[in-house]
């Protein structure tokens, strides 16, 4: 289940993956789509991979645009750049104060309380008052600046084509958008080192 989700988060498409995994184990594509939103619903499991709250020293947060279901929305990364590990990531339909509030304190409760640094958006330095936590404004071309362009690049290079890779099953009212929320923290997952050597293990089982 574990490699079947990885190959999927590496780029084949769930029907490609069904085929893949044959010589293993005989699923359809919707087993594997299945699969793929356990692993994301699975928080007890995430929990083994996550860093300990004593390595993180700051928040750094920055936001890109995503397609979901045909709409524009947003994803918000939470980065540590001194141990280069994504701490958590948000949708959002729109970048606004209280989206970042309700981010942050999903962070808090992960990672406990640590100083704040963004760019100049207008949404930021409001919920960070509301937490109260000390907020920073990284400057453009700074160290921590060309970090977070990094970071935030993967997450653009890998949802640029959301709604192609990864598109809703109930279009309208009767989608919560869970396929969405799945998605976003198996990409976390699979950003964790530890995740990546758990996999390798399972990669050299199977060889």
């Amino acid at each position: 289940m574990y490699y079947a989700v990885y190959l999927v988060f590496e780029g084949l498409s769930f029907r490609a993956c069904s085929r893949a995994i044959q010589p293993l184990v005989k699923r359809t594509h919707k087993a594997v789509w299945d699969w793929y939103q356990e692993i994301g619903r699975d928080a007890s499991f995430h929990r083994l991979f996550r860093l300990r709250r004593e390595r993180v020293k700051i928040f750094a947060i920055d936001e890109t645009g995503v397609m979901a279901a045909g709409n524009q929305a947003f994803l918000f990364v939470a980065y540590e750049p001194f141990e280069k590990r994504i701490l958590g990531l948000y949708f959002a339909w729109t970048p606004s104060s209280l989206s970042v509030e309700l981010f942050l304190k999903d962070l808090v409760k992960k990672y406990g309380r640590h100083p704040v640094w963004t760019d100049a958006g207008d949404w930021y330095p409001p919920a960070c008052e509301l937490m109260k936590l000390k907020h920073h404004v990284y400057l453009h071309g700074s160290w921590l600046w060309e970090v977070m362009e990094r970071a935030v690049q993967r997450l653009k290079d890998r949802t640029e084509s959301f709604d192609d890779l990864f598109p809703c099953r109930n279009h309208g009212a009767k989608c919560k958008f869970n396929h969405i929320n799945n998605w976003i923290k198996v990409f976390w997952l699979h950003h964790q080192p530890m995740y990546q050597s758990f996999i390798n293990g399972i990669k050299s089982v199977l060889k």
